[in-house]
């Protein structure tokens, strides 16, 4: 069974390539089964034996974009969340800029990533799953946070962190949505934005 499995694993895998790319470069409504299917190379009857319809296939891309995001992000904050002495061993400055630096290479090499920015809005019930990435986030956010300014209050912490993701997600999601020169230097001006808001509210 083990070749079997690993062909139909293949297949699946070049279904959601295809379907993230195809979402990457079309609104939701402009994407159907047969364009993801001649992109796989597979036959439509294969497409339907993996998914229901369109939207489980984009509930596959989704899942595979908030799970590539938690791995970059994984990469970035875990040294600091484990360092002895704290987060404080990372310099705030250089972790903030090294997640939004490090999502940002995602974003740009990760049509997974793409196709969620550009077609999330028409697909609501997948919103919630988003939303609970964010909230994981900002309380991880407010750990570190915690680490670097441990005098300050909690719940400012916390509404601190979230205002954070928040802002810098959307930064994001438009930068790639433009790709332009201005939208990139915005993104240089988010990290300056970011680092003085936080300072200045619990420095």
């Amino acid at each position: 069974h083990a070749p079997k499995q690993e062909r139909s694993r293949k297949r699946l895998e070049s279904i959601v390539d295809a379907a993230a790319q195809l979402f990457a470069e079309a609104d939701f409504p402009n994407v159907t089964v047969e364009a993801i299917a001649q992109r796989a190379g597979t036959p439509i009857g294969s497409v339907y034996h993996f998914f229901e319809d369109k939207r489980a296939i984009f509930a596959a891309v989704m899942a595979r974009s908030n799970r590539r995001a938690r791995e970059v992000l994984d990469l970035v904050l875990r040294p600091a969340e484990a360092a002895e002495s704290g987060a404080a061993s990372v310099p705030l400055a250089a972790l903030l800029d090294t997640a939004i630096d490090a999502y940002v290479l995602l974003q740009r090499s990760d049509p997974a990533i793409r196709a969620a920015n550009r077609n999330l809005t028409y697909l609501g019930e997948l919103i919630a799953e988003e939303e609970a990435m964010q909230r994981q986030l900002a309380a991880r956010t407010t750990t570190l946070l915690a680490a670097y300014f441990p005098g300050s209050d909690a719940r400012t912490r916390k509404l601190v962190a979230t205002t954070i993701v928040d802002v810098v997600t959307s930064f994001l999601v438009l930068a790639d949505r433009r790709d332009t020169p201005m939208a990139r230097r915005q993104l240089e001006e988010c990290k300056v934005m970011v680092r003085l808001y936080v300072e200045a509210r619990l420095g």
